[in-house]
């Protein structure tokens, strides 16, 4: 019995002995998050709510520079330019292209995102009047629209009628009026002053502002003429015979580089004392005639010799010197050749259907054989 008890006791101490042993902490403990946070002073939760505050402000920032960019590219700018000119039919990407450089848009996405909003694929040409400030969208809504002014070209060379029938033809309401301002006497005071160019006019403009503004045009041109003008006979040209040489020159020459030789041999013939003989100013007169009533047929493909009879003070098979004003509205280049002519011996000058171009002649019996060569060719 009392060795049964030893054995217990024994036991109940070895028991003792293991469970000393599971409490026991190692010499140096290793500290968590927590407790490093708190060793620093800080909770636990305090630094999450850093953490979160962080979050929040990134978040933000993200946020906003998001917000400024659509901003920046959808909000409405200034706009320096009264007007957007469309030479031609341009696809919505061209004109986005064109806007986004000439800086009416900021970025040509955003304008092409506002396009498709206003079903925007084609865009007209003409003239569209621009607001002082729009944005994409603002301006996707205009070009859908009509232009608000007409484009229109007037080529070199053409007479004020030919004028007034293209603004009639283009939907201009008073091409009539301009076409009897054109013409209000028999020497026409504006024939030679409408400056050939292309021009974005209203539709509803009057005839006499139409007038104007070609003759603006044409004033700025004049300016940067080149002076003296030539001599005929030790006469500086007045600028009314200058216009009028250059406006032979213009119908005459075949091609651009013949302009300023072909206003030589004008001013060698009006020196000379010899009729210029321009075939051009018998087609003018003809068709003066024909819109005065005086004739049923006024231009021809072909002058025969029997069409060079016409009384006419513009036809210089008969009168001597210079018509009594411009037949046509010649461009700045005839202008500036007839400022400017080249020197030559020439007198005469033919065209040739092979060259192209005028053969020129010193003589009347050079001439006779160059005509001779150009029936030839025909």
């Amino acid at each position: 019995m009392a060795e049964l008890n030893e054995f217990e006791k024994a036991l109940a101490e070895a028991e003792k002995e293991a469970k000393e042993a599971k409490t026991v902490e190692p010499e140096t403990p290793v500290l968590q998050s927590r407790e490093i946070a708190e060793k620093d002073g800080l909770s636990w939760g305090k630094v999450a709510l850093v953490g979160l505050i962080v979050a929040l402000l990134l978040g933000s920032m993200g946020g906003f520079v998001y917000w400024r960019n659509w901003k920046w590219r959808w909000e409405k700018i200034p706009l320096s330019e009264p007007m957007a000119r469309v030479p031609s039919k341009w696809p919505v990407e061209k004109l986005a292209e064109r806007l986004q450089e000439s800086g009416k848009v900021r970025d040509a996405e955003a304008f092409l995102e506002a396009a498709r909003e206003a079903k925007l694929q084609t865009i007209q040409p003409g003239g569209y009047m621009l607001p002082k400030e729009a944005g994409p969208r603002d301006l996707a809504q205009l070009f859908a629209g009509e232009p608000q002014l007409l484009k229109i070209t007037f080529p070199e060379g053409w007479t004020a009628s030919q004028m007034a029938r293209r603004l009639a033809k283009a939907g201009f309401s008073d091409a009539a009026t301009f076409q009897r301002l054109s013409y209000a006497g028999p020497i026409s005071a504006w024939e030679g002053k409408l400056f050939p160019d292309t021009y974005y006019l209203s539709p509803k403009a009057t005839g006499q502002n139409l007038l104007l503004r070609l003759n603006e045009r044409w004033n700025e041109v004049i300016k940067e003429l080149p002076k003296p003008f030539p001599k005929v006979k030790g006469k500086e040209l007045s600028l009314v015979e200058l216009v009028t040489l250059a406006s032979l020159v213009e119908r005459e020459a075949a091609v651009p580089d013949e302009r300023p030789l072909i206003a030589g041999v004008l001013l060698n013939r009006l020196n000379k004392g010899m009729r210029l003989q321009v075939d051009a100013s018998v087609q003018y007169a003809r068709r003066r005639a024909e819109e005065s009533g005086q004739l049923a047929e006024g231009h021809k493909a072909r002058l025969l010799f029997r069409d060079l009879t016409i009384n006419s003070p513009y036809n210089t098979y008969k009168i001597a010197g210079l018509p009594p004003g411009p037949i046509c509205n010649p461009g700045q280049d005839s202008l500036k050749a007839a400022a400017r002519p080249e020197p030559s011996p020439y007198f005469f000058y033919v065209m040739s259907p092979k060259l192209g171009r005028h053969r020129f002649a010193k003589t009347f019996e050079e001439h006779k054989h160059n005509n001779a060569l150009a029936k030839l060719e025909k």
